[in-house]
C-alpha cells in the first residue's frame, strides 16, 4: 500500500483528536493521495517474532512503519517464513481477500492462501468501504520490493504518519510484537497527548473491553476516561487470547523500561 484513487475512501475511518490525557474528540478526516504516495515512498517489510505463547508470528509493515497485516501463529520460524511466502504469492490477488464484520460493526479483512487457510488479518476499519480500500493498499505494498527481518526487541511507542496523512502511534512489547494501535490524530502533538492517555488509562483494567470479531475470533479496545476508544488490539483466535493480550499491554505500560 502507484497512483490509484482509493485513499479517499479511507476517510470513512473514524479518528481521534486528543484534548489532553484521557480525553479525545471523534473527527472525520479527508486524506489525499499525496499522503499515500509519501507514506509508501520507502519499501515495506515483514518482521518475525516469537509470541508469548511460544508460537512464531509475522506482521507486514508499510514503508511508513504502519502495520497493515498480522499473521496467524506458527509452530516454527520456518512455518512463519513459509507464511510470508504465502502472503507474497496470494496477497496480490483481490480474490484472496475476504471481508469480515466485528460485533460492534467494525470491518476488517483476512487474506487466504490457495487452500483457503487464513494467513493474515488486517487492522480494524470503521466501514466496509474503508476496509475495501485497505485491501487495495495492502496489495500495493505487496507489489513493491519488501525487506524481511526479525522484529527489534524492546518495549516502546513508535509514532508515524499514516497512509491517510494522520499521525498515529503503536505500542511494541518486549518481543517486538505490535500489541496496540492508536486512532488517528491531527498532529504529532495530539498523538503525543494520545500516548500520555494510553499510559494513564492502560494501567486500569476497567478501561479495556474485549469484543467479538468474526470466525470465532476476538479483539480488545482501550478507552479513555470519556469512553472514547484510544487504542485497539489485533484479533485473537480465542477470547482467552484477547484477554491475555490485554494483560500483555497492561504489563508493558507498567514497566519502567518503556520508552
Amino acid at each position: 500500500m502507484r497512483r490509484l484513487s482509493f485513499l479517499a475512501a479511507l476517510t470513512a475511518l473514524t479518528f481521534l483528536t486528543a484534548c489532553g490525557p484521557g480525553e479525545a474528540v471523534v473527527t472525520d478526516f479527508d486524506g489525499d493521495e499525496a499522503s499515500l504516495d509519501a507514506a509508501l515512498s520507502r519499501p515495506g517489510r515483514f518482521e518475525t517474532f516469537v509470541g508469548r505463547d511460544g508460537q512464531h508470528y509475522f506482521h507486514l509493515l508499510a514503508g511508513n512503519g504502519e502495520k497493515v497485516l498480522a499473521s496467524e501463529g506458527y509452530a516454527t520460524k520456518q512455518g512463519a517464513l513459509d507464511g510470508i511466502l504465502s502472503v507474497q504469492l496470494s496477497g496480490v490477488s483481490e480474490a484472496r481477500y475476504l471481508s469480515r464484520e466485528a460485533s460492534d460493526g467494525s470491518r476488517y479483512f483476512v487474506l487466504t492462501a490457495s487452500n483457503g487457510a487464513i494467513v493474515a488479518v488486517s487492522e480494524l476499519y470503521a466501514t466496509a468501504q474503508a476496509a475495501a480500500k485497505g485491501q487495495a493498499a495492502v496489495r500495493r505494498v505487496l507489489t513493491q520490493p519488501l525487506a524481511q527481518d526479525s522484529a527489534q526487541a524492546g518495549q516502546r511507542f513508535e509514532s508515524f504518519k499514516g497512509l491517510d496523512g494522520k499521525q498515529y502511534f503503536h505500542l511494541r512489547a518486549g518481543n517486538g510484537a505490535i500489541v496496540l494501535q492508536s486512532q488517528g490524530y491531527s498532529s504529532r502533538t495530539a498523538a503525543n497527548d494520545g500516548i500520555a492517555s494510553v499510559k494513564l488509562n492502560g494501567v486500569q483494567a476497567g478501561r479495556y473491553e474485549v469484543r467479538a470479531a468474526a470466525d470465532g475470533k476476538f479483539y480488545f479496545v482501550l478507552k479513555g476516561a470519556n469512553g472514547r476508544i484510544i487504542g485497539r488490539g489485533e484479533t485473537y483466535a480465542t477470547k482467552a487470547g484477547a484477554e491475555a493480550g490485554v494483560q500483555a499491554v497492561a504489563g508493558v505500560l507498567t514497566d519502567k523500561s518503556l520508552r
